[in-house]
């Protein structure tokens, strides 16, 4: 009798392994034969039946302010030694001069300082920057300053053209002969 208990208990196993076999084979095939139906159903459609844009079909989102903007022409800053006959659209009056610290502070003093010696943050941890106060800058015709600024220095200043409007540039231009010019080194 014991023997015959136990056999059934293996066929009852044989036969639930063989079931779970079975329902495991039926149910891979099912889903590889009907898999193409299954991605027929109304929901796959939706990306099909979705509105569409079509490119330009609507006119474009307008400018954000204080962005530097492309499809103006751009100064033809060649090189350095053309530049140096640009003139400075923007005059030199205290709310220019105002506008180019704001923007001297947020884009320069990093590197430069707050005082235009090459003692910033950055500036002391890699080479210094140039001295903005000294007589190498300040002989500096306007448009050969706004040339750095937009090109980039001779060694590792980057280029500011892309972050810096135009106007902006002349602004810190005004801003540099004014507040680091000889006249505010010597008291004057």
């Amino acid at each position: 009798m014991l023997m015959r208990s136990r056999l059934l208990k293996r066929n009852k196993a044989v036969i639930s392994y063989q079931l779970s076999v079975i329902s495991i084979l039926l149910f891979t095939v099912h889903c590889s034969l009907f898999t193409d139906y299954s991605y027929a159903l109304p929901w796959s459609w939706d990306m099909f039946t979705q509105p569409s844009h079509k490119a330009q079909e609507k006119p474009p989102l307008k400018r954000p302010e204080n962005t530097v903007q492309f499809n103006k022409t751009p100064l033809n800053l060649t090189d350095r030694a053309s530049s140096a006959g640009i003139k400075n659209p923007v005059e030199a009056t205290e709310a220019s001069i105002q506008r180019g610290r704001l923007k001297y502070n947020t884009y320069c003093a990093t590197c430069h300082g707050d005082m235009g010696k090459g003692d910033g943050l950055v500036g002391q941890k890699y080479v210094p920057p140039t001295d903005l106060s000294g007589e190498y800058v300040q002989s500096k015709p306007a448009g050969d300053i706004f040339y750095t600024i937009t090109k980039g220095g001779l060694a590792i200043m980057p280029s500011y053209r892309d972050s810096i409007l135009e106007e902006d540039r002349w602004h810190i231009v005004n801003y540099i002969k004014d507040a680091f010019g000889p006249k505010k080194a010597s008291g004057k």
